[in-house]
């Protein structure tokens, strides 16, 4: 099961920052790395096996790189990956 990392929640995005969502349908890509992404106001899964680098590359955003989910929430994927680890347990 891939980890959860939790996207960091931003306020609001500014003129430099590229914005995806709100999808119609989550999750918004599915792959089959080791890495899901969640969005940090409702937790529910933004990418399923899709990981924060896969995306900064595959968009290669100027400035930040957010999606803004329908729960109004805007969460900023990493360019470095790994933001914050949900703990899923044993």
């Amino acid at each position: 099961m891939p980890v959860q990392t939790r996207l960091k929640q931003i306020r609001r995005p500014s003129a430099d920052d590229m914005v995806i969502g709100p999808p119609p349908n989550l999750p918004l890509f599915e792959g089959l790395e080791d890495e899901s992404l969640v969005c940090p106001g409702c937790e529910k899964t933004v990418t399923t096996g899709v990981s924060a680098l896969t995306l900064q590359a595959l968009f290669q955003a100027p400035g930040r790189l957010l999606f803004h989910c329908e729960c109004d929430a805007y969460g900023e994927v990493d360019r470095a990956g790994s933001v914050g680890s949900l703990n899923n347990g044993p």
